[in-house]
């Protein structure tokens, strides 16, 4: 799992190169594990608004411009779920409620390549069309507008880097394997017997349970997501539930220890990182 955040702040790291971040790979991971500890304990995933909050200054660009790099690192995410998902259907005798969890993962994944694909090879006209747009709009907005529209482009400029994207893509590769080898190797902990693509399949549906809204740190939602998968699998609800206790335990430990860590040696508490992010959502004119 450690490996897993590892290569996860890797891949972050080279997404925001894109837009000439002075933060260093060290840092980028320890905020990384800033924003999944307070994924895991705020609600809508404040965290990643925590991560752009910490690193915006550093950043050409800014606060949005990290936003963009958050949202392209979401879409490798889902263009990887689409991947096992797809192979998933072609090649494995899957319950009727997964091709509904196909149809709505690929319609977000199209949708998420679509606005990376716009914000590469159109930038240019579309910042005409809101340059146009924003001449209606109140005279002392427009800077605002225009400056966090131009700072999110930059941060979804991954397609006009190709060296950066394959690598970007790869370590999603890697993030994705070290993942499912969690997986595998848990289930061999517990002396649970299931089929391999079963691990793909607990990936698929745990990923999809993080953007659910739910209590903090997902109780219950990333159990029964678990359940399902293995019970489609063939695994008894009881060992099904013993599993996604434990690997819930196993992905919550390390921002659980390190996140605390991070944020004592970047002089944080809850409540500086709750005024910063306040900060930048009122200043980049980002509302929730």
């Amino acid at each position: 799992v450690l490996a897993t955040t590892v290569v996860k702040a890797a891949r972050w790291h080279v997404l925001l190169r894109t837009c000439s971040t002075r933060a260093t790979a060290m840092r980028s991971l320890r905020v990384l594990l800033i924003g999944q500890r307070g994924n895991s304990w705020l609600p809508v995933r404040a965290g990643d608004v925590a991560r752009a909050a910490l690193i915006g200054p550093q950043t050409v660009g800014g606060f949005t411009a990290v936003l963009g790099t958050i949202v392209v690192e979401k879409t490798l995410d889902a263009v990887m779920g689409l991947a096992v998902l797809v192979g998933l259907v072609l090649w494995t005798p899957l319950p009727s409620w997964l091709r509904q969890v196909f149809v709505v993962l690929g319609v977000v994944t199209c949708a998420l390549l679509v606005v990376l694909a716009l914000a590469a090879t159109q930038r240019e006209r579309a910042e005409r069309v809101v340059h146009g747009l924003n001449r209606k709009a109140p005279a002392s907005g427009q800077a605002r507008v225009a400056r966090m529209l131009s700072g999110l482009a930059m941060g979804l400029s991954l397609f006009r880097m190709p060296a950066a994207a394959c690598l970007a893509l790869a370590l999603s590769v890697g993030v994705w394997s070290l993942a499912a080898l969690t997986n595998v190797v848990t289930l061999a902990a517990l002396d649970i017997r299931a089929p391999g693509w079963s691990t793909w399949l607990i990936l698929v549906t745990g990923y999809v349970a993080t953007f659910l809204p739910t209590v903090p740190a997902q109780v219950g939602v990333f159990e029964y997501a678990c359940v399902l998968a293995l019970t489609a699998a063939g695994v008894d609800p009881g060992p099904a539930l013993a599993f996604g206790l434990v690997l819930h335990l196993l992905v919550l430990l390390p921002p659980a220890v390190l996140g605390p860590i991070s944020m004592g040696y970047e002089g944080l508490g809850w409540n500086r990182l709750k005024d910063a992010q306040h900060q930048h959502l009122e200043q980049d004119g980002v509302h929730s």
